[in-house]
């Protein structure tokens, strides 16, 4: 168990965060909404004991919209249940989206900025990127797997069921 005196300083230990990373205000909505209802449906299933309930209440969401806000919540925290990020957000406030992807001479690796952030910052984080092309699962999902051992799970920003389910089975992951 995480004490606070061991752990870096200012990093917030008492809770653990659910991120989600998304750069539009309607889809960031939806996802936080989504993570809520999934939540909210926990609270009052009848198998969740008093001890489960008082866990789903300590979570807390974080949503950013750029990855230096990402950057600053996940140093902020120690505990993760699960990243949602989007492949395509800006750099800073009010920035122009694009892939974040780390290009080596002129080549996309697979490599992802706001995946590097979660996992360096939040190691052992589930990460679940969504995104409206699907023609970037492949690459992604190849060169972590390549690169790490680590599998990132990649659904289309259309398939909101399976959004849906991803979130659910991560929160009754972090309840076991």
């Amino acid at each position: 168990m995480n004490n606070e005196k061991d752990s870096p300083p200012g990093k917030n230990t008492k809770s653990n965060i659910l991120v989600i990373v998304e750069d539009d205000p309607d889809q960031k909505s939806l996802l936080v909404n989504f993570a809520l209802d999934e939540i909210k449906i926990l609270l009052h299933n009848e198998n969740t004991n008093d001890e489960k309930k008082q866990r789903l209440k300590n979570i807390k969401i974080i949503s950013a919209s750029n990855i230096r806000s990402l950057k600053k919540a996940a140093s902020a925290h120690e505990n993760a249940l699960m990243a949602l990020l989007d492949c395509n957000i800006p750099d800073e406030k009010g920035g122009k989206p694009h892939d974040q992807f780390v290009k080596t001479n002129h080549k996309i690796t697979g490599q992802h900025k706001s995946v590097d952030i979660v996992r360096e910052l939040l190691p052992g984080t589930p990460i679940t990127m969504v995104s409206s092309m699907n023609r970037f699962q492949k690459i992604v999902t190849q060169y972590y797997q390549k690169e790490f051992d680590f599998s990132v799970n990649f659904i289309s920003k259309k398939d909101v069921l399976m959004i849906q389910r991803n979130i659910r089975y991560y929160l009754r992951q972090y309840l076991k």
